[in-house]
């Protein structure tokens, strides 16, 4: 049998046994014995151990396992990974070791305080092991390069190491898994009172103040600091303790070069992208916190954005709007690029979130489908230890059973479903010999048209999917028709504004959720487009238009297509559903990342 989590440091929890066991062998019963029968009654039977079981020191070591396509490998491609070495990181250590106090919140009930003499003391016994291992990785395996260390959480280094020596690395003593450091990518104003959650403003001193006093960190693309979601309102105090990291640099779409700086709202940013910078390269905003993509602004304006009176999206004002608790702190750690995060800069993340005493981690990223060999996960075990908060999303890729991320016990995993609040618009088509159809659908843009509507697959641009930008000139005056699939969504709309089109008719091929996104254009979303299709074919001369989103009643309670399903993990996963369809928040300003 081949166990992957091996590490010959371990303590031999083979307990050998003597070499003979001593047996009693009288002729009266137990409760007649005599204590002091002859010696010679005595027998001793010689016993054979069978076999030899090799165990850990450190409670978090027996949970990690080697990523198993990792094993076995012949080629000799370094590939990023992260080494678990056999102790328990800063946030779990809970004592044990003769002369080094427990340093874990769970133990100490305080905080981890990098200045106390526990920390100290433990963190340099933690590099020490980390010493040992360097030395012993150069004799097994030279072409192998240590990034990282991991003391905070998880307790081990990030590495690039020949993907054939993976093996020989795990009979390094002290070395209990070799982990993949994967890409993991981003899963993406009325949900408060679908929750519930207004209710319980006016006994946290009303909506602008509800969370105040709690710091959320949010793991994810960044966070563009100059929404006005994250503006200071003057109605929070300044958070106390020392100033966290602020990175944004200054606003790209301003003239000056001044870096932004933080308030008593927005009150930290980091970036967390080495492994990223190493692997992918740089990105639009590198060493900086500021969102290239939307997400994070999107995700972190909607657990804690402020409360505002108009939401303005291409000339369409949706507001009132605000976040769930828009009293609370909020802090940025941006651990993903272009291409997606990778669990070494998420894990080193969560190590400094943990530092900077956050209450609450939010993390919309795929991943944890296996905790045991996924390097986030266990940092999150960490930071439950340390009395952190940890919600991660359930993943995008239902509606099929068994899809469901982040299984891991210690983690709250959120599915998506629909709140009663929708964004509709009315799409009305008529044809030259006068055939008219109408279809509800969804927008939060302006309205387009009266215009020609021209199906995507049509020639010259013959692309159904929409899936490279359009020439210029090929959409000019008309309404585009692209289906659903294979790219984002909002990625589809930029491709044929390049081509000059004057809106967007998103469907998707078969009944399926739809979403109000924040198009580059104004465009509606059709729920089942079989109908708009078949009327599309049958006819010539087709112009329409779409009315601007408006607010509309919808079904509340209903998962969303895409969200991931259960059964998962050790347990029923996901834990709960909450309202992600359609929902109204943050965005960027710029032309990043499309996707």
């Amino acid at each position: 049998m081949r166990f992957t989590h091996r590490g010959r440091s371990a303590v031999t929890a083979a307990i050998i046994l003597p070499t003979a066991l001593l047996t009693i062998a009288a002729t009266t019963s137990a409760s007649s014995a005599d204590p002091d029968s002859d010696p010679e009654s005595f027998t001793a039977t010689p016993l054979t151990p069978t076999d030899r079981v090799d165990g850990f020191k450190a409670p978090s070591s027996a949970l990690a396992r080697t990523s198993p396509e990792l094993l076995d490998r012949t080629d000799s491609t370094l590939v990023p990974v992260m080494i678990k070495l056999d102790q328990d990181a800063l946030a779990s250590y809970q004592g044990g070791i003769s002369g080094l106090d427990a340093t874990s919140p769970s133990v100490t009930g305080r905080e981890l305080n990098p200045n106390s003499r526990a920390y100290r003391s433990y963190d340099a016994y933690l590099a020490g092991n980390e010493r040992a291992f360097a030395d012993s990785l150069v004799d097994v395996a030279p072409q192998a390069t240590i990034g990282e260390s991991f003391r905070v959480v998880y307790g081990g280094v990030s590495a690039e190491v020949p993907a054939n020596q993976v093996d020989e690395i795990l009979e390094i003593d002290g070395v209990v898994a070799v982990q993949a450091d994967e890409l993991h990518q981003p899963l993406t104003d009325s949900s408060p009172e679908f929750i519930g959650a207004d209710t319980l403003y006016p006994q946290l001193g009303g909506t602008e103040d509800a969370g105040k006093g709690t710091t959320i960190g949010v793991l994810d693309t960044g966070a563009w600091p100059e929404h006005p979601s994250f503006a200071d309102h003057g109605n929070l105090d300044p958070r106390p303790g020392p100033a966290l990291e602020c990175s944004y640099g200054p606003d790209p779409t301003s003239a000056s070069d001044e870096p932004f700086e933080c308030n008593n709202k927005l009150v930290g940013g980091a970036d967390f992208l080495d492994t990223y910078h190493a692997v992918q390269g740089d990105e639009q905003f590198p060493f900086t916190a500021r969102d290239d993509n939307g997400h994070g602004t999107h995700t972190m304006s909607t657990a804690a954005g402020n409360a505002l009176d108009s939401a303005p999206v291409m000339g369409a004002d949706h507001g009132p709007i605000n976040g769930i608790a828009p009293g609370a702190w909020v802090a940025m750690y941006r651990v993903c690029g272009p291409e997606g995060c990778f669990g070494s800069d998420t894990s080193a993340a969560v190590g400094q979130a943990i530092l900077d005493g956050v209450d609450v981690i939010n993390y919309s990223i795929s991943g944890g489908t296996n905790p045991f060999t996924d390097p986030t996960e266990l940092a999150f075990l960490d930071a439950y230890a340390a009395g952190v908060f940890v919600s991660a999303s359930a993943g995008n890729s239902g509606p099929g059973a068994a899809t469901v991320n982040h299984h891991s016990p210690w983690v709250t995993t959120v599915a998506a479903s629909t709140q009663t609040r929708e964004f509709a618009s009315t799409l009305s088509l008529s044809a030259d010999n006068g055939d008219t159809f109408e279809v509800k659908g969804t927008s939060i843009t302006s309205g387009a048209g009266p215009a020609p509507i021209v199906m995507s697959s049509a020639a010259p641009y013959s692309n159904a999917l929409c899936d490279e930008p359009a020439p210029a000139g090929t959409f000019d005056g008309v309404i585009v028709a692209c289906e659903r699939g294979e790219i984002a969504r909002v990625e589809k709309g930029f491709n044929v504004l390049q081509g000059g089109a004057e809106g967007m008719i998103l469907f998707n091929p078969t009944l399926a959720d739809t979403a109000s996104d924040n198009h580059w254009l104004p465009a509606v979303h059709l729920a089942d487009g079989t109908d708009f299709v078949a009327f599309m074919d049958s006819h010539t001369g087709v112009t329409g238009s779409f009315t601007d989103g408006q607010k509309a009643d919808g079904q509340g309670d209903v998962m969303a297509a895409f969200s991931s399903r259960g059964p998962g993990g050790l347990g029923l996963k996901p834990d709960i559903t909450a309202p992600w369809v359609q929902i109204l928040a943050g965005n960027i300003p710029i032309a990043g990342d499309p996707a």
